[in-house]
């Protein structure tokens, strides 16, 4: 990342978590991004450029904007059907399985795909 992106200068904290009792399958090692206290990086457009350049692989990404936590990544297509076991349609196979095969082992019982409503962003949610 670049050195804008310290926390200092760019109001987010961005960190690898590890989670021993995840809620869901994303949250067992995920990225996280956090806009800290009085930070300008939503209106500035520079947490949109730090979430964009670390969605990119087979790792979750989360987003907290100090109220809510959110999944960014994978999107909420993909990450419903992780979730929920059910079949992918085609377009969406490869992505489904790959996420499946690399997170199903942090997969817990008893918890359950929130969609979210109202919030800029796609997947899961739930407070901080």
């Amino acid at each position: 990342m670049p050195d804008e992106a310290r926390p200092d200068r760019s109001g987010l904290l961005v960190s690898l978590n590890f989670v021993r009792e995840p809620q869901n399958c994303f949250e067992g090692v995920s990225i996280n991004v956090r806009v800290l206290a009085n930070s300008d990086a939503i209106g500035n457009g520079l947490a949109a450029a730090v979430l964009d350049s670390v969605c990119n692989q087979l790792v979750p990404v989360w987003f907290s904007d100090g109220s809510n936590k959110m999944l960014m990544h994978p999107d909420n297509d993909v990450a419903r059907l992780v979730i929920s076991g059910e079949p992918a349609p085609a377009h969406l196979q490869n992505e489904v399985t790959a996420w499946r095969e690399r997170y199903t082992v942090f997969a817990a019982t008893g918890w359950k795909y929130e969609q979210p409503a109202g919030i800029a962003g796609d997947g899961a949610k739930h407070s901080d």
